[in-house]
């Protein structure tokens, strides 16, 4: 089984240290997606966004 958008997300925020206003940050785009988005294929596609974003956020930390 492939890794899904989800499983990244939480793997990556279990295995670093992200600053608390990062994790709300993704926490509170996630929830806005969920309100007003209907179409799963979009919502999976939003949650690898913030996976990029976490993903970068390391590169730029050094990480």
């Amino acid at each position: 089984m492939s890794e899904t958008a989800g499983m990244a997300l939480n793997r990556l925020i279990s295995q670093h240290e992200f600053p608390n206003q990062v994790k709300q940050d993704i926490l509170n785009r996630l929830q806005s997606n969920q309100l007003g988005n209907d179409d799963n294929q979009a919502k999976e596609a939003y949650v690898w966004q913030q996976v990029r974003y976490l993903e970068n956020w390391l590169m730029l930390k050094g990480e």
